[in-house]
């Protein structure tokens, strides 16, 4: 009797055990959730129409697709993308906060201007290596680059050379172009590309750095000029354009720009993510975009471990140069 009594009490369990095992409404043995199961957030420190904005919505269209769930792109402008880094950093570590973020967090760690050093992150890829120039408007009286080095020497702190952000990206090229030609210029940040293009176009800036892509239909009809690109050799699309070291300028900066996720995100979903963006930037959608917004003048794509090793690499020579002209104490 205690024997068939001990048996009915172990079937009992057992059943309990396969029971509760069945009521995981779908989740894996493991216990975790399938990732993802909702829509994904994806956030640019910037305002809209400029580089990074046109890279995030370029890329999560793809992405969104090969995951199957929406990225919903979201601008958080404000403090050169620190702002937006902080945001990602009060968020779970689960793969729903996404960061589209460039070389100017490279920037703020080398300015102290974020406290949030690369460990507080976890790179997921790199996708672009853009290549910026200095552009100036079809009636601008500044045809080439020469033509504007020799103003700014007649007139040190006249020219008005627009950029993105303060004491960002934009302004650590500038400055180092400066240096570089021995010229004076009065640099204007403005928060995001779209408000730079309409103050460069309305006549109150005399140059603008800036990518091709957020302007490449006004450059494709003419209306803007590129007269300089900041690249280490010719540009097989602009054959005639100048680049820096043609005039002696050791200066071939590029903004980057990829995906990192907050640090202690799930190793599992960091490799999914990976392969998504991975594949997302080899879609035919995304390849011609790409080729639409010149973002193929050089290769940007870098693993996730590639991509760590070169964002330290450049908050080290951001560092330098930064400590150099003067912006780090």
């Amino acid at each position: 009797m205690k024997n068939s009594t001990t048996s009915l009490i172990l079937i009992l369990l057992l059943v309990a055990v396969f029971a509760l095992g069945g009521c995981g409404g779908g989740a894996p043995a493991d216990g975790k959730a399938k990732y993802p199961e909702r829509p994904i957030e994806g956030i640019v420190g910037w305002g809209a129409g400029g580089g990074t904005d046109v890279f995030a919505r370029a890329i999560a269209k793809p992405a969104a697709e090969i995951i199957g769930q929406p990225i919903a792109v979201k601008n958080m402008p404000g403090s050169s993308g620190a702002i937006a880094g902080d945001y990602v950093t009060q968020q779970p570590a689960d793969g729903y906060t996404l960061w589209f973020m460039g070389s100017n967090y490279a920037v703020n760690v080398a300015l102290g201007r974020t406290p949030h050093p690369l460990s507080d992150y976890i790179p997921v890829a790199r996708i672009q290596h853009d290549t910026g120039m200095l552009q100036v408007t079809k009636s601008s009286k500044f045809k080439t680059i020469d033509d504007i080095v020799a103003f700014a020497k007649a007139n040190p702190g006249k020219l008005k050379v627009g950029g993105t952000g303060a004491a960002s990206f934009d302004e650590v090229v500038i400055a180092l172009w400066e240096d570089a030609a021995g010229i004076k210029v009065n640099y204007v940040p403005y928060e995001n590309g779209g408000q730079m293009q309409a103050a460069l176009l309305g006549g109150h800036l005399d140059a603008m750095f800036e990518e091709l892509g957020p302007v490449a239909g006004r450059v494709a009809d003419g209306s803007l000029v590129p007269v300089l690109a900041f690249s280490e050799k010719k540009l097989e699309k602009f054959p005639n354009l100048p680049v820096a070291p043609d005039k002696g300028w050791n200066i071939t900066l590029g903004n980057w720009r990829g995906v990192m996720v907050k640090k202690d995100t799930d190793p599992a979903i960091v490799k999914k993510l990976e392969e998504v963006f991975t594949k997302a930037k080899d879609t035919p959608a995304y390849k011609k975009i790409e080729k639409d917004t010149y973002l193929d003048l050089r290769p940007g794509y870098l693993s996730g471990k590639d991509y760590a090793a070169a964002i330290q690499k450049d908050i080290d020579v951001y560092k330098e140069a930064l400590t150099k002209l003067g912006y780090v104490k």
